[in-house]
This record gives structure tokens, sequence and C-alpha cells, in this order.
């Protein structure tokens, strides 16, 4: 069979943590939990053309994921610093002005997005208009089967209701949490349920699916047509959650592309997640067995 190609666009950069420095960004982190589980990764992104940028190339590549549609430009390669609190929940300060705020539409781009069966993107990288408005030309390059997947991924004030709006239009499904939903209900006067709102969202936007996720309480998956999968959060010692959100939307994504049903498509993205959740930073390879 042949493996499902999906491609995370956005940024990539280092993560800084107070255990040391770490490749990150969640287009990465989505590639690299898709290649766990079968597909084909490919990342589009930017970054600097200096050392800090070829050692990310490297260590991504090392990993399986294609980066032939990472472009180098003349800002620097990205750096966050990241924070944990006592239950491992990041916060994050990140520089501007650096690589992957100038994403273009290339060749590369265009091939990598060729023949895509999943794309996923987010809100940080669409802060600076020249991104934003190339990441918008890649989408809509994608194929029309293409699956297009806006995990929406808000940090600190790097968003609007345009960028939002312009994504939810383009997406066929849509990931946020419990911090999320309400900015988002704001912005288009949606109910204080959280499952009302999710379904005016249907009405309004051409969504299939709506992955919505409370933290340690559960997580919820509804499609358009009615149906609803609640799961609670498996009770595990957490290290941290930096990366748990993408490993959980890749494999949703890849579950889907195999034809699973909803609910075991949700089943896996969840014992994911939680295993992610047990490990020290982002990208930690998943256990043979599962």
């Amino acid at each position: 069979m042949k493996k499902p190609k999906i491609v995370g666009i956005g940024e990539l950069l280092w993560d800084v943590l107070p255990g040391g420095r770490r490749m990150g960004g969640a287009p990465v982190n989505f590639a690299f939990y898709a290649r766990e589980g079968g597909a084909d990764a490919h990342v589009v992104s930017a970054v600097g053309m200096d050392e800090s940028g070829t050692e990310l190339l490297d260590r991504i590549s090392r990993l399986g994921i294609d980066t032939s549609a990472v472009e180098r430009n003349d800002h620097p390669t990205s750096t966050v610093e990241v924070t944990l609190d006592g239950a491992g929940v990041p916060t994050y300060r990140i520089r501007e002005e650096v690589a992957w705020d100038y994403i273009v539409q290339t060749p590369a781009t265009d091939a990598a997005v060729a023949g895509a069966d999943a794309i996923c993107w987010g809100t940080l990288a669409q802060r600076n208009a020249v991104s934003r408005d190339n990441i918008a030309k890649i989408i809509a390059a994608a194929p029309k089967t293409c699956l297009r997947l806006f995990d929406i991924n808000l940090r600190l004030d790097y968003y609007d209701e345009t960028i939002i709006r312009q994504s939810l239009e383009a997406a066929d499904i849509l990931k946020l949490n419990e911090d999320e939903l309400p900015v988002v209900a704001r912005y288009y006067s949606l109910d204080s349920d959280p499952e009302r709102a999710i379904r005016q969202l249907f009405e309004r936007f051409p969504l299939r699916y709506v992955i919505f996720t409370e933290g340690g309480r559960g997580s919820r998956i509804l499609s358009a047509d009615g149906e609803t999968s609640y799961l609670e959060t498996p009770r595990v010692k957490v290290a941290d959650t930096v990366g748990a959100g993408d490993s959980f939307t890749a494999t949703f994504a890849v579950s889907l592309l195999k034809g699973l049903p909803v609910a075991e498509c949700h089943r896996r993205a969840v014992e994911v997640a939680a295993f992610v959740c047990t490990r020290q930073g982002a990208i930690t390879p998943l256990p043979q067995d599962r």
C-alpha cells in the first residue's frame, strides 16, 4: 500500500528548553509523528543561511523527513525560549523577523504539496504578511482531494480574525484547545457551550471535522454529519506537554487517511499524545509494539 504523503507548513526553529536546545516547530513535530505513523513526511518552511539553519536541516533530514521545500534566506534561523510550569505546560518567548517570517512559494514548495494526501498549518507562521500570503498560495496549490488541516495553535498575540477566518475557509479539519475556542467564539459570536459553538462553526465554514482538546480532562472529535467521539485523557506521569498536540494531530490525520473509523483514529491519537507527554521534548520515537 502506498504511503500517504503528508506536509507540515510553517515555522521551523530551535526550542531552547531548561534542559538544552532541541529542534522544534509544529510543522516538523507534525511531520515526524506522521512518519512514525507510516507516512511520507515533508516540511515547507525557511531557515537562515547560518550554521544554526544548516544544523537544523541536518537534524530534520536524519529523522527521514524531506526538507527539499525548506528555503534558505538572509534572516536568522528562529529560536524560541521555552519555560515549563510545574505541570510541564510550556510558555514561549518567540523572536521576530526570523527566516520563517519570509516563507515564499517556489517550484520546490509546489512539488512538496503536489500529490499530498494531507497538509497542516497554523497561525504562528502567518504573523508576517509575506509568509501569510505565500502560505495561502501553497495551500491553494495542493490537490483538491488533499485533506487540509488547520491546527490553530494560537501563540501570544500573533494572530487576528483575518488570519483565522482565511484559514478556516480553506480547511477541512480544525484543531483547537480549551483556551483557543473562546477566542474563536468571540470573533464569531458563538455559543458558550463548546459543542454548540463547534456545531455553529460547521454551519459557517466548510469543515468536515473539529478536534477539540481539553488538556488533562479529555478530548472530543466532532464531524459535520453529527458524529461525536469523546475520550478522557489517560493518567500518565507528565515530563512535559511539548509536541503532544502535534503528535495527536498527525496520528489522527494518518489514521483517517488509512480509512479507519473516527473513533479509532481518535483512540490512536490520544494514545500517542499521552506517550509523548511522558518524554521530554517534542520529538521522541514511538514504541514499536504499540
